[in-house]
């Protein structure tokens, strides 16, 4: 038996629970017997909700491999091969030092992936276009198309440059041979150097060109810096 204690408009009630059968129960409230019969309820149905389809997460493209011979871009003589048949290289490992117009030139690979074969060995002598490694590679797959960013608003106009300085008088000025861009420059005003020391190097019809002393002397007046694009003969340097 359960019994049950509440209070309505201010009077107090004792309801029992004195039996339960099925739908039907015996209630007693302050003394007095019922006989109550109960609704069953019923249990309501779930709702079911649509299911939204997610589309499948594409996986990215992979890259294809391409079989590229690299050819020598000058003629010139091959000073050292850094790789052999069977090597795996990445992107911007130096392959080869081969020197053109007095200048040593690093050939880079321009990609990830594998030497097949060797064509050159130091000393042999090429031409411009002769192969000089066949190399396999994986060429990277398209980068998805991504929205337009806004245009940003004009710059302001930059301020002229401020002229270089001339050379001195009698000193050597060493030129660009070659159109290019600084990468890094070696030596700094003052410096002394040896014939054959490397000056700086420049990147050119993507190789890197360490560009060399033709002269012991003292360096001068330096007129470009790194990430400085030159055209040929520009002057890059003096030495006296």
């Amino acid at each position: 038996m359960k019994e049950f204690r509440f209070k309505i408009a201010g009077k107090d009630y004792v309801a029992q629970v004195e039996e339960l059968e099925g739908s039907k129960a015996s209630v007693t409230v302050n003394g007095k017997q019922y006989e109550v019969e109960m609704e069953e309820q019923k249990a309501a149905a779930p709702v079911s909700r649509p299911t939204v389809a997610r589309p499948a997460a594409q996986a990215a493209p992979a890259g294809k491999k391409v079989s590229k011979n690299i050819k020598s871009p000058l003629p010139g003589s091959i000073v050292k091969v850094m790789v052999a048949a069977g090597d795996s290289v990445k992107k911007g490992d130096v392959l080869l030092t081969m020197e053109s117009m007095k200048m040593e030139n690093q050939v880079l690979a321009e990609a990830d992936g594998t030497v097949m074969s060797v064509r050159v060995k130091a000393g042999d002598s090429v031409m411009q276009d002769d192969v000089l490694i066949e190399f396999e590679g994986v060429e990277a797959a398209p980068a998805p198309a991504q929205p337009a960013a806004p245009k940003a608003a004009p710059a302001a106009p930059k301020a002229a440059p401020a002229p270089a300085p001339k050379p001195a008088a009698g000193a050597k000025v060493v030129k660009s041979p070659l159109p290019g861009s600084i990468v890094k420059v070696v030596v700094k005003s003052g410096d002394s150097v040896k014939k054959g020391d490397v000056l700086l190097t420049m990147e050119s019809m993507k190789m890197e060109n360490n560009i060399l002393a033709e002269q012991d002397g003292t360096v001068g007046n330096i007129f470009v810096q790194p990430g400085q694009n030159v055209m040929q003969d520009d002057n890059l340097l003096e030495i006296a």
